[in-house]
């Protein structure tokens, strides 16, 4: 039996709709297609087995008359029926769209199941309206759409019968041009030339070309009025910068003018704007990462090269310091430091450049005694949060750490404090200190340049409530992580993005880790490497150091795939009247990363996807992300961790999202990913945490009984209390004479984390768990599965105006064709791992990320969805003045230094939590945001 039937009977006349319009209800909402109309009495049939959907309420949009009353029916194919035959087909999953006149009858109803062939409905008098969308929700016309079909190589003769009979309308072999994401253009000029012949110049209407292509005939396109275009076609085919002959009979091209998206590099910067003919693939956390990190550097031996730079390399593991952590679990030759060894015992060339984050301006540290009590409160509010949520921090900056902990040292003005200090806040100094004793030729320290003094936001000296900091004068630091590699068979592979040599960094996409770790990193590979290969000599040069691979080795590399690769970097600009040196190789500072991404907000045609470590963007950034909401007409998703473990991060947060919201109104989707509950590790008490109820528990109920005392942990602390999660506050009282302590409970309201309250009996099992967020590390962009950001810079000022950072910015140059399109694959990845499903599932089912929306917002923590709304606690994040603890932890604070946590903010945040350049056009308004 065949997988498809012919929607129509044979000898159906259809006749063309000359002009597309939106759908106006159910999935592919506003969507232009272009439809067929069948005359009156056409029994129209479902092309393949499949569930029916059907607008609930009256709608208009029918084409023949765009304001009288219609009805919609889709039909969703199910392709586990024939799999293979529907992944064959391009474009992805097809939907088959019936508009007709009026309000339909009740059959078929939603939620129906039809067989292929079955009748779907019979056209009324008005006739009806047929058309065929794709994953891909490129505007077909209806033949390309039946041979898009048809390519699956499972069609019978019927739908051979079907194809012939679109064939035979008139137009219907017209070129169509259509933009990025699929919608016809209505401007531009565009040359064709059939068979090699000479080229007509024409500007598309609603994408018509008026040129016809026969079958057997090729059409060369070229975007003549695009200054960088891109050229693409529907067969995996593309071009940059040149005109694309189509398949022969092909008659759909996307246009694209990468100069629209990818910026021009900052003045007085070497690297490329872009580097055509790259390949881009995504990795998903660090396991995966360093599995494939291992398999290149060992690629080098014997005699090959490698470099790395990082913002730290972390020598012991996160349970004991003294042992060391192997990048592939259970493999003891793939610690970092027994790796260095094998690749040099193996005449491996390998340098590193690390990170220095402690640069001091005094041997003793006399500012820290006089702000130590602020600042042992301010230590002292990140405590809860670290109880209750099991959080996984990683520093806004290094000077933050420093500071918070500078104050809790009961001995600053001693020359110790320097020693203490870095043995706990140079992240790499272990590590450093092996590598030299095994060759010091090996790692160079990087300080980096930036000063206070370079940081328009602040006074010079800064204060900080009222006392001058002398002590430091340096907040920046190369928060960039990458590597490049040449292999013993003179290859070259690259990798870079979010991730680390660091002992946190291990885990995988479902997030067993204790403190799961969330983030992503892409393997580069052809001509993009030279720009990472030059951004290395530039540092090594800088600081002293050797850079094994030259840029004249990689000025030439040859094509490794279809993909428009720009490498971005982030630097500092010297501030007027500062002592600090420009960076030689980035006179002026660097901006790239950032206004690149502007410009992709203003292409943003159908959706935006990001995930982001902090989510505290400068203002230019928000008010280009508000405004996209005009243009763009689907969703914004953005994913985060549930705190922004930066000081006073809560306050610009909140602010960001509640404007975003003004403009995206219900398309903006937050959330933040939770892993599943683990239990609570027994202390040396014999069952801690296993308990049950020593009374009833009432639905309403906000306080219980627990049993034994000795089982009880140290609220707050999650608890299942028979199958009902709860979050147990604190004890109320001591526990009682008769063996139970009564404790104060929160329990779940609408929207929350799922659960029920109900009422539990005496005895009740209850267990302590752990609910610890997945900590968002990854920097990652994609905007309508063109477009791809990844990279190291954080959304903050600091990411985008102020430290060393390095970035990749991919375009695939045979757009949404491209089987392998970084941008869509990683996006719908990352879209499986937070809806709790598989990266193969995620390519299945989020082809399309609108269909994604119900998995990521309708299902509940208890289904197995890892993300959840912000508000899965109870209410979003609070704005809480120091630190990124809960409310708890606010009143700690408050209690501590009343007033002056408000009047530290002012200083605080711009000099050490996100500091800034004057590259930043908003540095001018001052460290506060409207």
């Amino acid at each position: 039996m065949s997988t498809f039937t012919a929607p129509v009977p044979g000898g159906t006349t259809p006749t063309p709709v000359t002009l597309s319009a939106p759908v106006p209800d159910l999935r592919f909402k506003d969507d232009p297609l272009l439809r067929i109309w069948l005359p009156a009495g056409t029994q129209i049939g479902a092309f393949a087995t499949g569930a029916i959907a059907r607008n609930a309420d009256p709608i208009t949009g029918l084409p023949a008359a765009p304001n009288a009353s219609c009805s919609l029916f889709q039909l969703s194919p199910l392709p586990p029926m024939n799999a293979a035959a529907f992944r064959r087909i391009p474009g992805g999953l097809p939907v088959q769209l019936v508009l007709v006149a009026g309000t339909a009858g009740p059959v078929p109803a939603a939620d129906d199941l039809l067989a292929a062939g079955q009748l779907l409905i019979t056209a009324p008098a008005g006739g009806a309206f047929l058309a065929f969308a794709f994953q891909d929700r490129l505007c077909r016309d209806p033949l390309s759409a039946a041979e898009a079909i048809a390519a699956s190589g499972a069609t019978g003769a019927d739908w051979t019968q079907y194809v012939t009979a679109l064939a035979a309308m008139p137009g219907v072999r017209n070129l169509r041009m259509l933009d990025h994401v699929g919608r016809p253009l209505n401007a531009g000029t565009i040359q064709i030339a059939i068979d090699g012949g000479p080229p007509a110049s024409i500007t598309p209407a609603d994408g018509d070309t008026g040129i016809a292509v026969p079958a057997a005939s090729t059409a060369t396109v070229t975007f003549a009025s695009a200054a960088n275009p891109i050229v693409a076609g529907e067969a995996g085919t593309g071009s940059f910068g040149a005109g694309l002959p189509l398949a022969p009979g092909q008659r759909v091209a996307q246009l694209l003018d990468a100069a629209d998206w990818l910026a021009d590099r900052t003045p007085g910067v070497a690297v490329s704007r872009w580097n055509a003919d790259s390949l881009i693939e995504p990795i998903q956390e660090g396991n995966p990462y360093f599995a494939a990190l291992v398999a290149d550097l060992r690629l080098a031996k014997p005699n090959g090269k490698a470099q790395l730079a990082g913002w730290a390399f972390v020598k012991g593991s996160q349970a004991d310091d003294t042992i060391d952590w192997p990048l592939i679990p259970g493999d003891a030759s793939t610690t970092y430091l027994n790796l260095v060894k094998e690749l040099k015992g193996a005449g491996v060339d390998l340098k590193m450049l690390v990170n220095h984050f402690l640069k001091f301006d005094s041997a003793a540290l006399d500012d820290f005694p006089e702000l130590g009590g602020f600042l042992f409160a301010s230590y002292a509010s990140l405590i809860p949060g670290q109880v209750l949520l099991k959080m996984q921090t990683d520093p806004a900056g290094y000077l933050v750490g420093f500071v918070l902990l500078a104050g809790a040292a009961a001995y600053l003005s001693s020359g110790k404090a320097l020693d203490t200090i870095k043995s706990k806040l140079e992240y790499s100094q272990a590590m450093m200190d092996a590598l030299t004793a095994f060759d010091p030729g090996i790692a160079t320290w990087t300080p980096y340049a930036a000063t206070f003094g370079d940081n328009p936001l602040v006074q010079h000296p800064p204060t900080v409530l009222g006392h001058t900091i002398d002590d430091i004068s340096h907040t920046g630091v190369y928060h960039q992580k990458y590597v490049t590699i040449r292999r013993a068979d003179g290859s070259y592979v690259a990798y870079l993005g979010g991730i680390d040599i660091n002992n946190d960094r291990p885990d995988t996409t479902i997030h067993r880790a204790k403190k799961p770790f969330h983030d992503v990193q892409v393997r580069v590979t052809g001509p993009a490497i030279k720009d990472l290969v030059r951004s290395y000599q530039e540092r090594a040069k800088l600081h002293g150091a050797q850079w094994p691979i030259d840029p004249s080795e990689v000025a030439a590399l040859p094509p490794a795939g279809p993909h428009l690769v720009q490498i971005a970097r982030t630097y500092f600009k010297v501030g007027d009247g500062s002592v600090t040196p420009p960076l030689p190789f980035a006179t002026g500072g660097e901006d790239t990363p950032v206004r690149t991404m502007l410009n992709a907000f203003r292409q943003a045609r159908d959706f935006i996807y990001i995930e982001d470590q902090y989510f505290t963007p400068p203002d230019n950034y928000v008010q280009a992300l508000h405004d996209a909401a005009a243009t763009c007409t689907g969703p914004l998703f953005i994913t985060m961790p549930y705190q922004t473990d930066q000081p006073y991060g809560g306050v610009r947060r909140s602010d960001v999202l509640n404007y975003l919201q003004s403009a995206w109104g219900g398309r903006l989707y937050t959330g933040t990913p939770l892993r599943r509950f683990m239990h609570e590790v027994p202390g040396l008490t014999t069952n801690l945490g296993r308990m049950r109820l020593a009374g009833s528990l009432t639905a309403g109920a906000a306080s219980c009984d627990l049993t034994p005392v000795a089982h009880v942990p140290l609220p707050p602390f999650w608890a299942f209390c028979g199958n009902e999660l709860l979050l147990v506050v604190a004890p109320l009282g001591p526990p009682s004479v008769t063996g139970f302590q009564t404790v104060e409970i929160v329990r779940a309201s609408p929207g929350w984390w799922g659960a029920e309250p109900v009422a539990h009996p005496s005895g009740t099992p209850v267990l302590a768990v752990q609910v610890p967020p997945i900590y968002v590390h990854a920097k990652v962009t994609v905007v309508d599965d063109v477009f791809l950001f990844a990279g190291s810079s954080n959304i903050n000022r600091r990411g985008l105006y102020h430290d060393g950072e390095i970035d990749s910015f991919t375009i695939s140059q045979h757009l949404k064709g491209d089987p392998r399109n970084p941008a869509r694959l990683l996006r719908s990845w990352l879209m499986a791992e937070h809806a709790g499903l598989s990266a193969a599932m995620g390519e299945a089912l989020f082809a399309d990320p609108r269909s994604a929306i119900p998995y990521l917002t309708k299902r509940s923590w208890y289904q197995g969805a890892p993300r959840q709304p912000l508000s899965f606690f109870g209410s979003l994040p609070p704005s809480v003045s120091l630190g990124t603890s809960d409310t708890v932890g606010g009143w700690i604070l408050f209690s501590l230094v009343g007033a002056a946590m408000q009047a530290a903010q002012n200083d605080i945040w711009p000099l050490f939590t996100d500091p800034t350049s004057s590259l930043d056009p908003s540095a001018a308004k001052g460290p506060h945001y409207p």
